[in-house]
C-alpha cells in the first residue's frame, strides 16, 4: 500500500518538511538527510557543539523562535507535564503565528520545499498546525526513531540525571506519544537510525521517494556524499535490538509498545494508513494522558531539584556535588 502523500490537487502550494522524534534519536542526522535528498533547510544554522559535533542543522532565526514559544508555555527542555488543548489559542501563544509567518516567509519564502528541526517541535505541534493551514503550506513529517535503551544511554552522556532509563523513557514518551495521531493522514515518513547509519544509501533513496521528492543525478550524489563524506563511524555507539527491549525489566510498558509500533513503520511492515495501528495508537495516547497528574507533579519535583542544585546554600546542591565528583573518578 503506497502510504499518502501531498495533495495533488494543490500541487502548486508550497511544502514543509517537519523533522519530529524525541531527543538523543538521530533528529540532526535525519535533518541533515533531508537536506541532501532536496529539502531546503536554510543557510543560517545554529553551530555545532560536544552535543553534536556534527551539527544541528536548524535555522537559527525559527529556532529562536520555537524557544520563545517553548519557554512561553513553560515548558523546560526536560519538562514532562502534558499541554491542554486550549493554550494553542490562548493570548500569549496568539502573537506568535504572525512571528513565525513573518520569519518562514523571510527565510524560506522562495522555496518549494523546506524543512526545519527543533527537538521540541512535537510537543509544539498543534502550533505548527494551525500555522500551516494559516499559510496555506502543505506539511510533510520525517520521524527519526531509535531503541529507547540507546536513546537513554546517549542521554547519560550529556546529563546522568536525564539519562537514567525510567526518566528518558518519560521524556521519549512526552515527545512522541500525544500528538503523533495528528499526523496520520499526513505525508510521514519514520527513519531508524541504525538503519540509517547500516545502510545510508537506501535509506536517503526511500527518504525521497516518500517525500515524493525526484531523484535526479544531483540528489544521488547528495546522497553518495552523505553516505561516504558526512556519516561516521563514530556516529553509532550502541545498537540494541527490539528482543533488548522487550526483555528489560526498566523499560517503560508504554514506551516500549509505541516504539515496536514505530518500528515496524520504520520497517515498512505497517503503513500510516493501516487501521490498526491508530487503534493500538489510541490506547497508548490514553495511557499516557492518564499519567497527566503524575507527570505534572514529576516535572515540578524536577524543576526544583535543578533549582535546588544550582543553589549554594542547599544541601541538595552539596550532594549533587559530591555525587558528581563520585561518578567522575
Amino acid at each position: 500500500m503506497t502510504p499518502p502523500g501531498p495533495d495533488r490537487n494543490q500541487e502548486s502550494r508550497q511544502r514543509a518538511v517537519l523533522v519530529l522524534g524525541a531527543g538523543r534519536s538521530g533528529t540532526s542526522i535525519v535533518t541533515r538527510a533531508i537536506q541532501a535528498v532536496g529539502v531546503d533547510l536554510g543557510d543560517d544554522f545554529k553551530p555545532p557543539s560536544r552535543k553534536n559535533p556534527t551539527g544541528f542543522f536548524e535555522d537559527v532565526a525559527l529556532l529562536k523562535l520555537s524557544k520563545r514559544l517553548r519557554r512561553t508555555l513553560g515548558l523546560r527542555p526536560d519538562s514532562l507535564r502534558l499541554l491542554d488543548d486550549s493554550v494553542w489559542t490562548s493570548p500569549v501563544v496568539m502573537p506568535f503565528y504572525k512571528k513565525f509567518s513573518a520569519t518562514i516567509n523571510d527565510r524560506f519564502g522562495q522555496a518549494p520545499v523546506w524543512g526545519f528541526k527543533y527537538a521540541r517541535t512535537m510537543r509544539l505541534l498543534p502550533f505548527w498546525e494551525r500555522l500551516f493551514e494559516e499559510m496555506n503550506i502543505s506539511p510533510s513529517y520525517v520521524m527519526p526513531i531509535r531503541n529507547p535503551l540507546s536513546v537513554a544511554r546517549s542521554r547519560s552522556e550529556l546529563d546522568a540525571h536525564r539519562g537514567q532509563q525510567e526518566h528518558s523513557d518519560l521524556e521519549w514518551l512526552v515527545n512522541v506519544v500525544p500528538y503523533f495521531d495528528r499526523v496520520r493522514n499526513k505525508n510521514l515518513v519514520i527513519v531508524d537510525y541504525d538503519n540509517l547509519m547500516e545502510n545510508p544509501i537506501a535509506q536517503l533513496e526511500r527518504l525521497a521517494t516518500r517525500l515524493e521528492l525526484p531523484l535526479t543525478e544531483h540528489t544521488q550524489r547528495e546522497i553518495h556524499t552523505f553516505a561516504n563524506s558526512f556519516l561516521k563511524r563514530g556516529l553509532q555507539h550502541t545498537r540494541f535490538s527490539i528482543e533488548d527491549l522487550k526483555s528489560t525489566k526498566k523499560i517503560n510498558v508504554l514506551v516500549r509498545d509505541a516504539y515496536c509500533w514505530l518500528d515496524r513503520m520504520a520497517d515498512d511492515e505497517i503503513q500510516p494508513t493501516d487501521s490498526e495501528l491508530w487503534v493500538a495508537w489510541g490506547k497508548l495516547s490514553s495511557g499516557v494522558s492518564a499519567l497527566s497528574p503524575i507527570l505534572a507533579r514529576l516535572d515540578k519535583l524536577n524543576h526544583e531539584l535543578r533549582h535546588a542544585q544550582w543553589n549554594p546554600l542547599s544541601p541538595i546542591f552539596a550532594a549533587w556535588n559530591m555525587a558528581r565528583r563520585f561518578m567522575r573518578r
